[in-house]
């Protein structure tokens, strides 16, 4: 059974988070969530105020943190800029890319990503290289200046990363984790019964 971590800070996109998570595990991938520098000790305040209370308050204390085999980081400015700022954070994703482990990011989550290349001096292993991204548009200038190759389109996949665009985009992104961990058939399977339209 597949796993996947998705991790959540005060300030999070709710959409972009719960969404994943639920998506995934309509398709039977064992998922975790992991608190990143929370307020409070046990549940994020999102970006809209509504409180998540995640499966690890704390990402720190999450000692297999690496043994998933995908890490997701929704968006949300604030909760993005914690990712960003947070060292475990940083190096988590690269342990992921140096892997060659899936790393999916949503809207602003994408900066992770970029900040996470920039702080280590680059990526090793199968990793090493910038990979093609999109991001909600209000930091596309952000990281189109640190010379990432950037797309518009809702969904990019390039080798193991996964990025997609902002809340709209949220079921888009977690039918194609889905179709990369699990196979077509089971993203299939999953997209019909919550009635999607035919163009996801």
């Amino acid at each position: 059974m597949p796993t996947a971590l998705i991790l959540i800070a005060d300030g999070t996109e709710e959409i972009e988070f719960v969404t994943p998570y639920d998506v995934l595990t309509r398709a039977g991938v064992e998922i975790s969530s992991a608190g990143v520098n929370l307020k409070n000790e046990t549940f994020a305040v999102c970006s809209r105020n509504i409180r998540i209370l995640p499966d690890h308050p704390s990402l720190s204390a999450l000692h297999y943190a690496t043994s998933f085999d995908i890490l997701i980081l929704p968006g949300g400015g604030p909760g993005a800029a914690a990712f960003c700022a947070s060292e475990t954070v940083l190096k988590l994703i690269e342990a992921y890319r140096a892997a060659g482990k899936y790393v999916g990011a949503i809207c602003a989550g994408t900066t992770a990503v970029v900040k996470s290349f920039e702080v280590v001096g680059g990526w090793k292993g199968e990793g090493e290289r910038k990979v093609r991204v999109t991001s909600h548009p209000s930091v596309e200038g952000e990281i189109r200046e640190k010379g990432w190759e950037y797309s518009d389109e809702r969904v990019v996949v390039d080798g193991s990363v996964i990025t997609s665009r902002g809340p709209g985009t949220a079921l888009l992104f977690a039918l194609t984790i889905v179709e990369l961990l699990c196979g077509k058939q089971k993203r299939d399977e999953v997209a019909g019964p919550m009635i999607l339209p035919a163009s996801l």
